[in-house]
């Protein structure tokens, strides 16, 4: 099998290095491409070598070229092996495999630009194997022009309750909104949307999300209401749930993780300093820190 040069438009894109958390990542991305009726395109970066590098890896008894040589024919076949598991579970998902040489933010940012979605494992093998080193999951999510999905081991028969997504009730926040409804609608999972308003919890970085029939706050459940209107009839078979929480945006959707499949949140792709403060502040931690998978929707009206 070699490798494809060419991937697809509107693929789902997965990094691939043969890690358990790129094996969950591929996992995730299969079934998004099932689901949504996509191809999927399973990557592996191989990170260029330096001459140290290579003198310590071969001890000075191996050609340095026998090196490279090993580690590509290595990467393809960790390519060829998840193709071919891949085949036997999903034979009707076309799958296409990409082996390219470079820094792997840049080569999958670089496809980000024609695909659908881009999957990526929260952690790799490692500095010298690595595809998915622990900064790519957040460089990736700070700059891609398509969703990133950023998915970590789950605990086996641990109770989840679908999907999380958090929004402030304004109309950019709408897309993110639309994406986790889908997302939602696609897995066939139950949804939460969140409102978090101030309170004396985000003095100290706490969150307290308020019951259904907490008293006070008929404005923050009209104004949630109104920011969900027209998605229950453009997704009839979500079930979703709205609820007001007190604390820092962040904080909540992190605390509340533990207990969802998947957490969405949103950003704009903007091109000034304040949109990349405005991302880091707010998504970067919910990327390293949420206990379930997270995805980072792209408002492409924006890019």
């Amino acid at each position: 099998m070699e490798p494809t040069t060419e991937v697809p438009v509107g693929t789902v894109v997965v990094g691939y290095d043969g890690s358990d958390h790129s094996e969950y990542a591929l996992r995730w991305a299969a079934d998004e491409a099932d689901l949504d009726g996509r191809a999927l395109t399973i990557v592996t970066v191989v990170n260029p070598l330096s001459g140290y590098e290579l003198s310590v890896l071969s001890g000075g008894w191996t050609p340095p070229n026998d090196i490279r040589k090993a580690i590509w024919e290595h990467a393809r076949e960790q390519l060829e092996t998840a193709k071919a598991g891949l085949h036997q579970s999903m034979p009707d998902l076309q799958v296409h495999v990409l082996l390219r040489e470079g820094d792997a933010r840049q080569v999958l940012l670089e496809l980000a630009e024609n695909a659908a979605s881009l999957f990526v494992g929260s952690r790799g093998r490692g500095a010298l194997k690595s595809l998915l080193l622990g900064s790519v999951s957040v460089a990736v999510a700070r700059a891609s022009a398509c969703p990133v999905f950023v998915i970590r081991p789950q605990e086996p028969g641990h109770e989840r309750h679908g999907v999380l997504v958090g929004t402030d009730c304004s109309e950019q926040t709408r897309p993110t909104l639309e994406f986790a409804y889908r997302q939602a609608a696609l897995r066939d999972l139950p949804l939460t949307v969140m409102y978090c308003v101030g309170g004396v919890e985000t003095m100290y970085g706490l969150c307290s999300v308020l019951d259904d029939d907490a008293v006070g706050y008929d404005d923050e459940r009209r104004a949630l209401a109104e920011a969900v209107s027209g998605m229950g009839e453009k997704f009839p078979e979500v079930k979703a749930r709205l609820r007001v929480a007190h604390g820092v945006a962040d904080v909540c959707l992190v605390q509340e993780s533990e207990h969802m499949d998947l957490v969405v949140v949103g950003h704009h792709r903007g091109k000034s300093v304040g949109d990349l403060v405005r991302l880091g502040s707010f998504v970067a931690p919910v990327v390293e820190s949420a206990a379930c998978a997270v995805a980072v929707a792209v408002d492409r009206r924006s890019s």
